[in-house]
């Protein structure tokens, strides 16, 4: 059966008046191009008499992306051409747009390749094998790592990105955290907005004041107008924030402020289950023996219940940890601390609210050492009270901070590519990033920067 169908492309769209005729050719659709088909004599505006002449004609291959179950070629004529003006020959090389002859693929199979590298996260080795079981184009680990190269360079500086994000939507709110890549010691600093975008990364040797503040400064001087900053509670961040932003709001991120307490908590859980296990092995009586190891065995189990709060546990979660609390003091005691500490941000509507829950939540845990978890938690609380309550205070200030996606991203962009390599190479793929997820960027029709 021999159906006849078009076939459209961006490359034969851009340039109709160089086709000559396309035909399946032992299992390739080839499509011909002829440069010197063009009527360059007008497009250069030669007048009458002039002529445009033709010297090393040469084939060349082009791979485009297809979605047949054969692969596209163009396979294109081209030549350098030449003019006569004034007495002296002019050469010119024709161009064809939509592919490089160099590459010897179309821009759509460029920026594909980097689509499912950077974007969908596959990778350069697996962005290189799904080219060619789906689309039909062979190419290489390397090649695909060289195309992020040159298209990154096409986009704007570091610098400009940053200008761009601003222009499109104002960044009024910075998201900061760090991020410590594979294979450094080195700290990426990470700036994060109100909008979700990834703003600016930047790698530096430490985490301390004296590299925070240049970042800042930089983000500064570009335009960027901070009102509220989002951080975890490491001082540095704070000195450096009040340098440079001397009028912003700072808020604690409540993850951090969590994370930072649960991680007391949770020692005080583990030494707890462990005296019970070593309990066990040292009792000579056979039945409290196997109460205390069933006890342990259950704690290890059902660890996580007493950390999750009430709105994400299940019905059978719930009843699994009531079964255990209202049986063994410790365990309660735990879960009721967890609880009077969720109240301090969840429950408040104020900041002398939040300053009554955790007077509460000190006399709950009084008797308890200021040298354990749960004195240290405290103890933590009592420190950041004023940064961690600021939503409680100002308006528009959320609680939450948006950093950690931020974090993710790039984490995911860099196991993906085995580490990267350099700091440039992570630069690259974070302005692609920008410009696909943010500014609009696309396979067929991306937007040209440099008239932005």
């Amino acid at each position: 059966m021999y159906i006849q169908i078009p076939i459209k492309t961006e490359v034969i769209e851009k340039n109709d008046d160089i086709c000559c005729r396309g035909e399946l050719v032992d299992g390739k659709i080839i499509i011909e191009m002829d440069v010197q088909k063009r009527d360059y004599k007008k497009l250069l505006g030669l007048g009458r008499g002039k002529e445009v002449k033709w010297i090393n004609e040469r084939i060349i291959d082009v791979e485009e992306v297809s979605s047949f179950t054969w692969p596209i070629i163009y396979r294109i004529t081209t030549a350098d051409g030449y003019y006569q003006k004034n007495g002296e020959r002019i050469y010119f090389t024709p161009e064809i747009k939509g592919l490089s002859t160099q590459k010897k693929v179309t821009d759509a199979v460029v920026r594909l390749a980097v689509f499912l590298s950077i974007i969908v996260g596959l990778g350069c080795r697996k962005a290189s094998w799904l080219m060619e079981v789906l689309f039909q184009v062979a190419t290489s680990k390397s090649a695909i790592s060289r195309w992020i190269d040159d298209v990154a360079c096409e986009l704007p500086s570091p610098e400009e990105m940053v200008k761009l994000l601003n222009k499109q939507k104002e960044i009024t709110e910075g998201h900061l955290d760090e991020l410590f890549p594979l294979g450094t010691n080195n700290c990426l600093l990470v700036l994060r907005d109100e909008h979700g975008r990834i703003v600016a990364a930047k790698e530096v040797e430490n985490r301390d004041e004296e590299s925070v503040v240049p970042f800042l400064e930089w983000i500064k001087g570009l335009g960027i107008k901070i009102t509220t900053f989002y951080t975890d509670q490491w001082k540095a961040y704070q000195n450096a924030i009040e340098k440079v932003y001397p009028e912003a709001n700072l808020q604690l991120d409540y993850f951090h402020i969590l994370q930072n307490i649960w991680r007391h908590v949770w020692r005080e859980f583990t030494s707890y289950r462990k005296t019970v296990k070593e309990r066990a092995e040292k009792s000579k009586t056979k039945w409290y023996a196997e109460d205390l190891k069933e006890l342990a065995a259950q704690l290890w189990k059902n660890r996580y219940l007493f950390f999750k709060s009430e709105a994400n546990l299940t019905k059978e979660e719930r009843e699994k940890m009531l079964e255990i609390i209202n049986t063994n003091t410790k365990v309660s005691f735990i879960r009721g601390f967890l609880q009077n500490v969720w109240s301090v941000f969840k429950d408040s509507t104020n900041e002398k609210e939040a300053a009554e829950k955790l007077e509460q939540l000190k006399q709950y845990a009084y008797q308890q050492d200021q040298k354990s978890g749960f004195g240290k938690s405290i103890a933590f609380l009592e420190d950041h009270f004023k940064n961690m309550t600021t939503f409680l205070r100002v308006a528009q200030v959320k609680r939450n901070s948006l950093a950690e996606t931020g974090m993710r991203v790039l984490r995911r962009l860099e196991r993906n590519h085995d580490g990267f390599r350099s700091d440039q190479a992570r630069q690259n793929a974070l302005k692609i990033y920008q410009a696909v997820m943010y500014l609009g960027w696309s396979i067929h029709d991306p937007p040209n920067f440099k008239q932005s």
